[in-house]
């Protein structure tokens, strides 16, 4: 059955949008800190009800050339599983999910057919950049989604990303995983396309102490 656009939705992110200010640009609109592109924001602007840590059972790697952050790769998650990757949870509604997803690739806004979305299998929506959605095992029947390329990535070259990009992500992994500092960046260094670039040092010094 079809979910209502206020049906609650956990999404799951690896990249920038685990910085709450940076995913809240995606409600609310507007430009977050180190993004040279201000979003347009969700038809309901509503905060998440809640937020958590989250942990991938797959592969997150840094590919192509990102205008938005200055240059240097973005996150994607593996379509197969395998590997061990940091991430946040955001429960949101059907509908901001939906604005979510049309945003992120530019793409025009249509309903998501989560419900229709076949447990750990990418499903392609079209061929923009997180054009694939992939559902995760529910919580507490409430369905996991996420969003990565709609073609495999495992194969393709990888590049290193831009600091504004990289710290975007390590302080909202560090907002809910605070305890896992050293974890979170020695899984960052392992995310292929990060240690070509950086190391730990630089990594600690990208949030402070």
């Amino acid at each position: 059955m079809a979910l209502a656009d206020d049906d609650p939705i956990w999404y799951a992110s690896y990249g920038s949008n685990c910085l709450a200010a940076r995913f809240g640009a995606y409600l609310q609109g507007g430009q977050a800190e180190g993004a040279t592109r201000a979003e347009r924001g969700a038809r309901d602007p509503r905060p998440p009800t809640r937020s958590d840590g989250y942990w991938f059972s797959r592969t997150v790697r840094f590919l192509g050339d990102s205008a938005k952050w200055g240059g240097g790769g973005v996150a994607f998650l593996d379509h197969e599983e395998g590997g061990r990757a940091p991430g946040r949870i955001y429960l949101v509604t059907k509908g901001q999910f939906d604005d979510v997803v049309a945003q992120e690739s530019g793409r025009a806004l249509e309903p998501v057919p989560v419900a229709d979305l076949a447990p750990g299998v990418v499903t392609p929506l079209g061929t923009g950049f997180y054009d694939g959605l992939l559902r995760l095992a529910d919580i507490d029947t409430i369905p996991v989604v996420t969003f990565t390329s709609p073609r495999p990535v495992d194969a393709r070259p990888t590049t290193p990303p831009s600091a504004a990009y990289l710290g975007a992500i390590l302080r909202g992994l560090l907002e809910v995983h605070g305890n896992d500092r050293g974890a979170i960046i020695a899984s960052l260094l392992d995310s292929p396309g990060v240690a070509a670039g950086w190391t730990t040092q630089a990594l600690d010094a990208l949030v402070g102490k």
